[in-house]
């Protein structure tokens, strides 16, 4: 039986010299050594049984005089974590790199193995804790055919025989792929053969995760029951995975981009691990000292939050990044995982997409892979329900929570029916499709509504369906959801965020901030129903552009927060809620737990009072109009 512990994971630091640093090329590089002191006083305060790093701690390159000493200031730093043991996994910054021809940094080596043992201990090694097993390899120095790499295969295969039985994790520096485990070489994965010798020997070990790091960005994949987690960097940004947004990079063209710098805190339990996801740079965020102690690093993963997410953005295919940059010859491939770390992040686990995704092996996959790690998925369909449609249904019905099926008003009674007579074994919900009618001197609107009104849901008639409700941006979300939850049984609610117009913007964050945290409290109060936040990622083209909770760099709102501390911050268990409108502000008082403040402008804050998107304490009468809790 695992003892319940927590161990954290870092990558990437690059550790500079201080002063004049021939190695800067970007204003934000003098900040690096100063994010990584603001990492380490994250992860004293975190205080882990252990702390993985994922290499590349000094930026300058092996052989160096400047290696030394930016090696030096890594190791003054780190000291910080005390009796907290630290182990480091050999990066290309740290040994040389992998076996390439054509790259220009210098080749892993004996002697600036050397240099690193002395600083950090063997390269690649293992160790037990409370039950579980870590292994570290060196693998700059797969492919190179070198006594070292042989002595290491012959020592890893021994490791997990003697291991047999006991879970494990695993820490690399580079990823053995990124996109798929057949994809060709390039700079950031492990070439063959070294690749597949290596997660054939994890995978008939049966690891648990692996963990990697060297892309500065975040990434995810499942190869058969072993989860594949590339970390970001506390530094910076690799900057060409900026093409995998929708939208132009951000600082730096890319590579200054503070809202995805941090690490990961692996919460190991019974039944497995849950990641809590630190980001240490992020602009929406209190400095760490000013953070409330309950939203410290530490407290465990987010859990399983009120709200769930429509996914209208692609979040599961991959896209190419072009030939250039540290790949000069050839492209390579990767997903745009900032959505999946963001849906982690902020506890959102239901997720709605179309019923066309189960039919991709592609999207198939990215949602087996998520429902593996705790997500259930509400699929779409329109038109009434056939039997192959119900068939598809019903073979992917571990993954679901529901079916959705969207209907014309003339088409509802048809629906009920034909369900009737199909054997759908997960709960099914009606949603009816509508629209304005055109008139001569009116606008019309080409989009369709769908969803029942709150009202229209108060006599439910088609049972064992279940309504789809939509809670437009004219419906106050407690109002709403509450008039819902009070016919009883299952419901869908479709929480629309702002929006000005077909061609007008909704960009005040500060307002879909003070909806989102509204409509969590409610769905929290009545948990038999399934609130949908719609959408997640900004709609930024096209028509009603407007904020979600994040914009399309996947980096989060201020909306995010709100979510997110409200998922940390709320009882296990609902509890009574009273809603009071006052003058200025519409409160929700939690009993026994303290009230939720939703200014129209901003108030003052009083008692034990937490602003609850910055994550900050308040000061009494201090003015705040986001979001606040006021503690009891």
């Amino acid at each position: 039986m695992t003892r319940p512990f927590c161990f954290a994971v870092i990558a990437d630091s690059h550790f500079r010299v201080e002063g004049d640093d021939p190695q800067a090329s970007h204003p934000s590089d003098a900040g690096h050594n100063d994010r990584n002191r603001r990492a380490v006083a994250q992860l004293v305060a975190a205080r882990p049984d252990h702390v993985v790093h994922l290499g590349d701690v000094p930026h300058p390159v092996p052989g160096l005089a400047a290696h030394h000493t930016a090696l030096a200031l890594a190791r003054q730093t780190y000291a910080a974590l005390g009796s907290v043991p630290l182990t480091v996994v050999p990066g290309n910054h740290d040994v040389g790199d992998k076996p390439r021809p054509w790259a220009n940094a210098p080749g892993v080596a004996l002697d600036k193995h050397q240099v690193f043992t002395q600083a950090w201990g063997a390269p690649y090694g293992s160790f037990d804790h409370k039950g579980v097993h870590f292994v570290w390899l060196d693998t700059p120095i797969l492919n190179t055919g070198t006594a070292l790499e042989m002595d290491q295969w012959d020592w890893l295969a021994e490791d997990l025989d003697r291991a047999a039985g006991k879970r494990c994790f695993v820490f690399v520096h580079y990823p053995p792929y990124l996109h798929e485990p057949r994809e060709p070489e390039h700079y950031d994965n492990l070439a063959e053969p070294g690749r597949s010798r290596l997660l054939a020997m994890l995978e008939a070990h049966g690891v648990e995760a692996l963990f990697a790091g060297h892309v500065h960005n975040t990434f995810f994949d499942r190869l058969g029951a072993m989860d594949l987690h590339v970390l970001p960097s506390t530094a910076f940004v690799r900057p060409e995975y900026a093409e995998l947004a929708d939208v132009g990079p951000g600082g730096e063209y890319g590579r200054d981009d503070p809202a995805k710098l941090g690490f990961s805190l692996v919460h190991v339990h019974a039944q497995g691990y849950g990641l809590e996801i630190v980001r240490t740079e992020d602009p929406h965020l209190a400095p760490f000292a000013d953070l409330h102690p309950a939203l410290r690093p530490g407290s465990g993963p987010t859990p399983p939050g009120p709200l769930g997410a429509s996914l209208r953005h692609d979040w599961a295919l991959p896209r190419e990044v072009p030939f250039g940059n540290l790949d000069e010859f050839n492209r390579k491939v990767a997903r745009q995982d900032g959505a999946v770390l963001a849906l982690w992040d902020a506890g959102l686990t239901r997720l709605r997409v179309p019923v066309s995704d189960l039919d991709q092996p592609e999207r198939r996959a990215r949602l087996e892979a998520l429902a593996a790690r705790g997500a259930g998925f509400l699929v779409f369909s329109t038109g009434v329900p056939t039997a192959a449609t119900a068939a598809r249904v019903a073979g992917h019905a571990p993954l679901l929570l529901g079916w959705e099926i969207l209907v014309p008003q003339g088409r509802l009674a048809a629906a009920h029916q034909a369900l009737a007579d199909l054997d759908v074994p997960v709960q099914a919900y009606l949603s009816r499709v509508g629209g304005h009618q055109a008139q001569d001197g009116a606008y019309f609107s080409h989009f369709p509504e769908h969803g029942f009104t709150p009202a229209e849901a108060q006599d439910w008639p088609l049972e064992p369906l279940r309504p789809v409700v939509r809670v437009t941006p004219g419906d106050r979300p407690w109002d709403a959801i509450h008039q819902v939850a009070k016919v009883g049984g299952p419901a869908i609610l479709r929480l629309q965020l702002p929006r000005a117009g077909e061609a007008r913007a909704f960009t005040d964050d500060r307002v879909v901030a003070l909806r989102v945290a509204e409509a969590a409290v409610a769905a929290w109060a009545h948990p038999e129903l399934t609130v949908l936040v719609d959408t997640l990622v900004d709609h930024d083209r096209g028509y009603h552009p407007r904020h979600g909770l994040l914009d399309r760099r996947c980096n989060p709102r201020p909306a995010f927060f709100a979510l997110r501390h409200l998922a940390r911050l709320l009882p296990k268990a609902p509890a009574e809620v009273r809603v009071e409108d006052r003058d200025r502000e519409r409160v929700l008082s939690v009993a026994g737990w303290g009230r939720v403040h939703l200014p129209a402008s901003p108030i003052a804050a009083s008692g034990d009072a937490l602003d609850l998107v910055s994550g900050a304490r308040l000061r009494g009468g201090q003015l705040c109009e986001v979001p606040w809790l006021e503690r009891d």
